[in-house]
């Protein structure tokens, strides 16, 4: 293998949404050895670099899910291509989801989740209060912070930029139905659709998915997706098992990963699974 892309959350990073030092420390020598690192992820550019310690030498990315790919240049990451929602529909699914009163994140390529303020009644009653058992502590301390971050709330959003809607609830029949609704609308309005924790539900747009992003990465280095190693644990990282060389499902991974998958890490992703895998794989 001569690269190796990892998903994010539920593979990277804990479920406080932390990269370990251990896990920093493996990817710095595996680099080292001449291992190329790339991270492909639901996240955008925003959310991958808020959270990844400078030590980590990526080589690129591809941010929402395929929707935004980016190489190292330099100091910084150079855009190669980024992909759009069409207004129409995302206009139309914003108002199916206040309909429901299903909170949401609107992304840009380069900014964070946004959401409009005549939304913020309605959504500080579906994310606020207690956490639920079934959801991710890191999902909780990010709703918590967002109904503080005045940044969260506009009067508008930039329809003609948008390249990615997330949904999260609280209540899982409500998320689960708001999911059904939306599997229902997909062929009509041409999105992809994943689901990445038992609170959430996202759209990109049709056809785009980390595979597509990371074929279009690999080729700015001369090899082939064949050359990579997929390691990941949600549903949206099967585009990546389809295309890669070797793929390998996390132990918390759902049960179509891991039955795509080549193998399984002994450990998930709260006991450090990943960084013990590159260990006993690439750093013997």
């Amino acid at each position: 293998m001569k690269a190796i892309a990892l998903d994010m959350d539920g593979t990277i990073l804990n479920n406080r949404g932390e990269y370990s030092p251990r896990l920093v420390e493996v990817l710095r020598k595996l680099h080292e050895q001449g291992l190329m690192i790339f991270i492909a992820t639901g996240r955008t550019k925003s959310g991958i670099l808020r959270v990844t310690p400078k030590e980590v030498p990526l080589s690129g990315f591809v941010a929402a899910s395929g929707m935004s790919i980016y190489n190292h240049s330099g100091s910084d990451y150079e855009k190669i291509v980024s992909y759009r929602f069409d207004r129409a529909l995302v206009e139309e699914v914003l108002a199916s989801a206040r309909e429901r009163e299903i909170y949401y994140e609107a992304f840009t390529a380069e900014s964070g989740g946004r959401t409009l303020k005549k939304d913020k009644e309605y959504s500080a009653r579906d994310i606020g209060g207690d956490r639920p058992e079934t959801m991710f502590e890191y999902e909780h301390v990010q709703l918590l912070k967002t109904l503080d971050n005045e940044e969260q709330w506009v009067d508008e959003l930039n329809m003609d930029e948008l390249l990615k809607v997330f949904f999260i609830s609280k209540d899982i029949e409500k998320i689960d139905a708001w999911f059904d609704y939306l599997s229902g609308q997909q062929k009509r309005l041409d999105y992809s659709l994943y689901k990445t924790s038992r609170h959430n539900s996202e759209i990109m747009l049709g056809g785009k998915d980390k595979g597509t992003g990371l074929e279009t990465l690999v080729k700015e280095y001369g090899i082939s997706a064949k050359d990579v190693h997929a390691i990941g644990d949600s549903m949206n990282d099967l585009p990546l098992f389809e295309i890669c060389g070797r793929k390998t499902a996390m132990e918390n991974s759902t049960e179509s990963v891991i039955s795509a998958a080549d193998d399984v890490t002994e450990f998930s992703n709260e006991e450090d699974g990943l960084a013990v895998y590159l260990e006993k794989t690439y750093l013997k």
